[in-house]
């Protein structure tokens, strides 16, 4: 793990935790990486699947990003404080967390 990521465990750790407080997401996952917070969940067979990122831009504020099927991130018309960041997710990216959607 990289000293950049060191800084955001307990930030992953908290988005992941408002993240399940917000429905049935408890196989969606958080994780610091590469200086942004990796948002997964898990399929039927336990296979962790990166949906989206959070990157820090500064203030305690995030863009929010997208995993393209070919592996490429894709920016959303999403930042902002945490808050924002979850809701964006949920409002753009439920389908691909929702647990009855995932393959």
């Amino acid at each position: 793990m990289g000293s950049r990521d060191l800084g955001l465990i307990g930030t992953a750790a908290r988005l992941e935790h408002l993240i399940r407080k917000r429905g049935d997401y408890a196989h969606v996952h958080v994780q610091a990486r590469a200086g942004h917070l990796v948002i997964k969940t898990q399929d039927q067979q336990g296979v962790q699947v990166t949906v989206a990122r959070a990157t820090p831009i500064g203030a305690a504020q995030y863009g929010l990003s997208f995993r393209t099927h070919a592996g490429r991130w894709e920016p959303l018309p999403v930042s902002g404080m945490m808050d924002q960041i979850i809701e964006g997710l949920l409002d753009v990216l439920g389908p691909h967390l929702d647990r009855t959607n995932i393959q």
